[in-house]
């Protein structure tokens, strides 16, 4: 079982009272299968269907005002995570505590949880101008006043780096750091207090990415904002984020602060991920990717999940499954080498 990962104190503008907590989040996919798979197997022509486990057993704790980094290769739940947290996706077991209050399972998400999404130009209206993206919800939800809507839109929009002079304007007509902007305003608009960021800037151009980052941090210092941030650079997660979760197959392998884990990775996954990454002090360096492909979700290998790719894997390893624990001060780790 995963145990709940307590915020930590020391953290840039972070305060001890966890805003977010994740308890033993468990989420399945296809768990019933097919008509057609489901009535083969009853017949004893097909195996029974196996379901995706896309989490499995997540647990953590974000403090208000922190940035929570989630790192992690394609296929290891990270945005089914995000999904989870914001509220547009229901969990097949565990709970979600915002502020001390849990999270109803299948009830609409709430205002202050917010997503910003990949893809900043299918994730807006197209047929809608700026002001109205902006302005729709804060309306809807009686947020201002209806007169004061238009000033209120406005000053998202400059709190963004949009001139408010382009409201009329539609999506197609910015570029993605534009429309990323609107995205961002867009969140904001209903006073969120925390932010879940999926890939938020990896669709972007790299001196784009470097003004997205940038935006994000000056907002978390004038609203006090709060980050779920997804992310597969982990180049831009160490810049951002006061501690990080590194997640493989639907499960938690490490987490803590930012600088100790990619400085002094533990898990064996975690050190290959570090070491992947190109650094202007390491010259003439030959990188290699992790060994071996990604197991399938539908059939992962027992005990240790990275245990095929791992070049210290033991029998041991390949029996039994390694319980996240803490191994330092703030720190957790899910490996038996630890023994």
């Amino acid at each position: 079982m995963g145990a709940l990962l307590s915020p930590a104190a020391g953290g840039r503008g972070v305060t001890q009272a966890p805003i977010l907590e994740v308890r033993h989040l468990t989420r399945l996919f296809g768990a019933g299968g097919s008509l057609a798979g489901r009535g083969l197997a009853a017949l004893g022509l097909a195996p029974p269907p196996r379901p995706v486990r896309a989490l499995d057993d997540v647990s953590f704790a974000v403090a208000r005002g922190e940035v929570m980094g989630v790192v992690g290769e394609s296929g290891c739940g990270k945005s089914t995570l995000g999904k989870i947290v914001a509220g547009l996706m229901r969990p097949s077991s565990g709970e979600v505590r915002h502020a001390g209050r849990p999270v109803p399972a299948g009830v609409p998400r709430g205002l202050d949880r917010q997503m910003i999404f990949q893809d900043p130009f299918s994730s807006l209206n197209p047929r809608k101008r700026v002001t109205d993206l902006i302005g729709e919800a804060p309306r809807v939800h009686r947020i201002v006043a209806p007169r004061e809507v238009p000033a209120y839109v406005a000053g998202l929009m400059e709190r963004c780096g949009i001139d408010p002079e382009y409201g009329d304007r539609f999506a197609h007509q910015f570029s993605g750091g534009q429309r990323q902007r609107i995205g961002i305003a867009r969140a904001l608009a209903v006073k969120p207090e925390l932010l879940v960021c999926d890939e938020a800037v990896s669709a972007l151009d790299v001196s784009i990415q470097a003004q997205i980052v940038n935006l994000f941090m000056d907002l978390r210092e004038e609203l006090g904002l709060t980050y779920l941030f997804i992310s597969h650079d982990l180049g831009v997660v160490r810049h951002v984020a006061d501690r990080v979760l590194v997640m493989y197959l639907g499960r938690v392998v490490e987490s803590g602060q930012v600088e100790e884990v990619f400085d002094r990775p533990n898990h064996p996954y975690t050190r290959a991920l570090v070491a992947a990454v190109p650094r202007l002090d390491r010259r003439r360096v030959a990188y290699a990717p992790i060994r071996g492909d990604i197991p399938s979700p539908m059939n992962p290998p027992p005990g240790c999940h990275f245990h095929p790719r791992c070049p210290l894997a033991t029998a041991r390893c390949r029996a039994e499954m390694p319980v996240l624990r803490t191994v330092a001060p703030g720190r957790r780790a899910a490996c038996h080498l630890n023994d």
